[in-house]
Parts: structure tokens; C-alpha cells; sequence
């Protein structure tokens, strides 16, 4: 993938879930040859300058997959807590950042056009949460500013930062033309995807 980087908040991707529905590591599923975590880190690389994924701990597999992708792994000692404490830890992580990207290690498939537009408004709107819409439908990854690391921390259980998005009267879309916003992989799909 080519790399045009641009000057903003580091990334964040959450990727310690236990991937029950899955039936096996989903990080190591190959998507186009690639290990999904992989593909997803590698993504985010051709945008941002730093990226960092949160995993549970006791993971040498996957500590050396991501960094071989380049990225900067983060234990959450309590992700079995849901995805909040993830959150949580990646937040602690990066305290002192004027922002901060958040998205999943199972969508794979955002576009990096997609990263670059929410940099951007979130470079021209340095106070508003910036999340991307395709079609009227809102998706991840999700940009916050500094002043929300408060509020993601105090999350409980696994429902990740909705209830902070919901509540915040700075509010700005992205529209995109970008299914990849609305695509995890929850499941082994009958065939690998190509984006």
C-alpha cells in the first residue's frame, strides 16, 4: 500500500476480544494472504505515523505480529473486563496526545481515505469527536480529542465509547464513501475478501 502520512493524532486499534462467535483467533485469519490484524495495522501505517494495538496479555504471537507490522503493542491486564478496559489501557497509553483515532482490529477493510478524512477534520476541529458515515450510517474507527481520554477511561463493561459519542454535544460526520466503516468480521467468511 502506498503511504501518504499525515501529520495528526497516533491510532489506536482495539484487538484483545476473545472472538467467540468467530470460533478461532480472527487476528490471524488471512485476508488475502495476511493475517487480519496485520492487514488492519498495515492500513492504518499508510496514514498514520503511530499506531498501537491493545491485546491481552500472555500474546508472544501476537506481540511479534504487530510488531512486525509496525505498531506498538499495549497489554490491557483486565480485558477479559470487556472492551471498556481495553479502551481504557490504549487511553493510558497515549495521555498526553492531542488526540486520539480509535478503530478495531476486525475491520480490515476502512479505507485509508477514509483515516486521512478523519485526521483532517479532526486537525480543523481540534475539540469534536469525528466519526465517519457511508450512506447515512455512522461506523469506526472513531476520532476524540484530548479532553474525552476522561470519559473513555470511566467506560464499564463492553460496550466500547457509544455512550461517550452519544453524549457529546461536539459531534462532527465524516461522509465517506467507505462500506469498510460498517464491516467487522465477526465470522469466518465462505471466501477472503478482496477490498
Amino acid at each position: 500500500m502506498s503511504r501518504t502520512r499525515v501529520a495528526g493524532p497516533p491510532a489506536l486499534i482495539l484487538a484483545a476480544g476473545s472472538a467467540r462467535r468467530f470460533g478461532s483467533d480472527k487476528r490471524l485469519f488471512p485476508i488475502d494472504g495476511v493475517a487480519m490484524l496485520a492487514r488492519t495495522v498495515d492500513v492504518y501505517r499508510t496514514v498514520f505515523d503511530e499506531v498501537a494495538v491493545v491485546i491481552r496479555p500472555g500474546e508472544p504471537l501476537i506481540v511479534d505480529l504487530v510488531r512486525a507490522s509496525g505498531a506498538r503493542p499495549i497489554e490491557a491486564a483486565d480485558a477479559s473486563r470487556g472492551q471498556s478496559q481495553s479502551l481504557a489501557a490504549g487511553v493510558a497509553a497515549f495521555d498526553q496526545a492531542p488526540g486520539l483515532v480509535v478503530g478495531l482490529g476486525d475491520m480490515p477493510f476502512v479505507a485509508p481515505a477514509t483515516l486521512r478524512a478523519i485526521a483532517d477534520e479532526m486537525s480543523t476541529y481540534p475539540e469534536h469527536i469525528v466519526r465517519p458515515r457511508h450512506k447515512g450510517r455512522p461506523g469506526n474507527p472513531v476520532g476524540f480529542p484530548a479532553h474525552a481520554f476522561a470519559a473513555l477511561a470511566r467506560i464499564e463493561g463492553d460496550t466500547g465509547a457509544r455512550e461517550v459519542v452519544a453524549a457529546s454535544e461536539k459531534l462532527r460526520f465524516v461522509e465517506v464513501d467507505d462500506p469498510g466503516i460498517l464491516t467487522d468480521v465477526d465470522r469466518p467468511p465462505r471466501k477472503t475478501q478482496r477490498c
